[in-house]
């Protein structure tokens, strides 16, 4: 038995993590069976088909990023066939989709290179739960079901085996319709595809039978994903960028992503007196180390600033994310951030794995669709973090929510360490994010009470601000728009405390 703190989006991705932790599994042993078990309960938040980046921090040992971000393939691109699709997200999403929109994906090599390195348990014990979900199907959970609302009849009813999966035929009317949330989602195919890479680890995908599968029906169709892609691509271990904010030490993730480099700059224009990521010191326990106002005049003035910073960039805008955090009692932690963007549409017959379409997201190509060159890694604004303190806590946390994903982080660690919050608290406050209008201007988004301390809202204090000329717009409740914080961690005292945010579907669990 592995004491473990875990923190997870939907019910039977924590259930699978149980079992690994009871069955006395390393952090990274729990993350990776939870991990291949919400490519099911959390079916195109993540997939086998997509990336991920895996913050891993062991006692005594530096902590690393392992880099499985989606990577351009190589294939003739004058015969790419690619779908022009809208989608009703936010204020509406175009993008590409179809065979020419799929990358080489990155995730299960990830998982497996984290294994190879940090695992303790049998590589097949970790596929288990997630192949017996497929083998019985799961009940479909609310996040997915939200986005099929979305999505499913404009993206994934083009295609037969991603109809089949994700849409219905009403009984009376027989018109076609999204899956519901608690229907059961079975993903033909899944269970056979999880029974290879339970024998032949990520192979299976990057040279075996699935890679052949994936190449062949991709290529026959305009896609761009060759056998050979598959059989080239490694996950990448990098050292992480290093920050230090009120006494804690964080691990962020690197480039070529560009998230990590992204929270750290928010961090550092918001720390008194901070040069470099060089604290002064740290406020007494309870004691902010700015005062309300002053620290919201910097998190706006921050944002506005990482707004011009990381326009042309390409940071990801992925609307399908999700998040992994677990630490356990004797100091490992991993946190995991896997994403399938906003989906090609298409899952491959006879495998259960859909696809992802990051060579179809302008965010993710902003010198244009099909311009990067074969073998780069597309950018991300993913950000697992770990942080640790010479108290003793250790953290590990993340969250989805695209380019809300640093601004979230940010504000959730200016609750903890610059304000002296609990956890819990921390995470619920009232959060807001400078965004983009229609026009392209500066909009201003938050929640109830993220501007309480600039109340009133007179002329003299929106100019002190920045905020004369910039667009507002007013959330009714706390939404999922700002993210979804996962937090798992150990605190000084050795207790251990699994935490998902309220705004997003989540699921905990203590192991002891």
């Amino acid at each position: 038995m592995t004491r473990a703190a875990i923190a997870v989006d939907a019910p039977a991705t924590r259930d699978a993590a149980v079992v690994i932790a009871e069955a006395g599994g390393s952090a990274v042993d729990i993350t990776v069976a939870a991990a291949l078990a919400a490519t099911l309960s959390e079916a195109l938040l993540c997939s086998l088909g997509g990336s991920g980046f895996l913050m891993v921090q062991r006692p005594g040992r530096a902590a690393e990023l392992i880099d499985g971000a989606d990577v351009v393939p190589s294939g003739p691109r004058q015969a790419a066939c690619s779908w022009q699709v809208e989608l009703p997200y936010g204020d509406g999403v175009q993008l590409r989709a179809g065979p020419a929109s799929v990358a080489v994906p990155g995730l299960l090599a990830c998982l497996h290179t984290a294994w190879q390195r940090h695992g303790r348990l049998p590589w097949a014990e970790l596929v288990a739960p997630a192949l017996e979900l497929a083998r019985r199907g799961c009940p479909l959970g609310a996040t997915t079901a939200r986005w099929l609302a979305l999505a499913a009849l404009p993206l994934l009813a083009r295609q037969p085996a991603s109809r089949a999966c994700f849409c219905r035929r009403d009984p009376v009317s027989g018109a076609l319709r999204p899956l519901r949330q608690g229907e059961q989602l079975r993903l033909p195919g899944m269970a056979a595809s999880l029974e290879l890479i339970a024998r032949q680890g990520a192979a299976a995908l990057y040279g075996g039978e699935l890679g052949e599968a994936w190449s062949q029906y991709l290529q026959a169709r305009g896609g761009l994903v060759t056998r050979l892609d598959l059989a080239r691509h490694r996950a990448v271990v990098r050292r992480p960028l290093q920050h230090r904010f009120a006494g804690f030490s964080l691990a962020l993730n690197p480039p070529p992503a560009r998230g990590g480099l992204a929270l750290r700059r928010l961090l550092q224009a918001i720390e008194p007196g901070a040069e470099g990521g060089a604290m002064p010191g740290a406020a007494a326990p309870g004691q902010p180390l700015l005062d309300p106002l002053e620290a919201l005049r910097r998190q706006i003035a921050a944002q506005l600033e990482l707004r011009l910073w990381s326009a042309g960039l390409g940071v990801a805008a992925s609307a399908s994310t999700t998040q992994i955090s677990v630490v356990t009692a004797d100091g490992e932690a991993a946190s995991l951030t896997l994403s399938n963007g906003y989906g090609a549409g298409i899952t491959i017959p006879g495998t259960g794995i859909a696809c992802n379409n990051s060579l179809g997201e302008p965010e993710l190509n902003p010198g244009g669709f099909l311009r990067a060159p074969a073998g780069s890694r597309l950018p991300s604004n993913m950000s697992p973090c770990v942080a640790s303190h010479g108290d003793g806590r250790l953290l590990a946390l993340g969250s989805p929510g695209a380019s809300r994903i640093p601004t979230a982080l940010a504000q959730v660690w200016w609750q903890l360490a610059g304000a002296g919050q609990p956890p819990a608290q921390a995470i619920a406050a009232p959060r807001l994010h400078v965004g983009s209008g229609p026009d392209g201007a500066p909009l201003l988004l938050h929640e109830p009470g993220a501007l309480d301390p600039l109340q009133p809202l007179t002329p003299e204090r929106l100019r002190r601000f920045g905020l004369e000329t910039v667009a507002q717009q007013a959330f009714a409740a706390p939404d999922m728009y700002f993210g979804g914080i996962k937090l798992a961690g150990r605190m000084a005292d050795g207790a251990l405390i699994a935490l998902a945010d309220p705004r997003r579907q989540g699921s905990v669990a203590l192991t002891d």
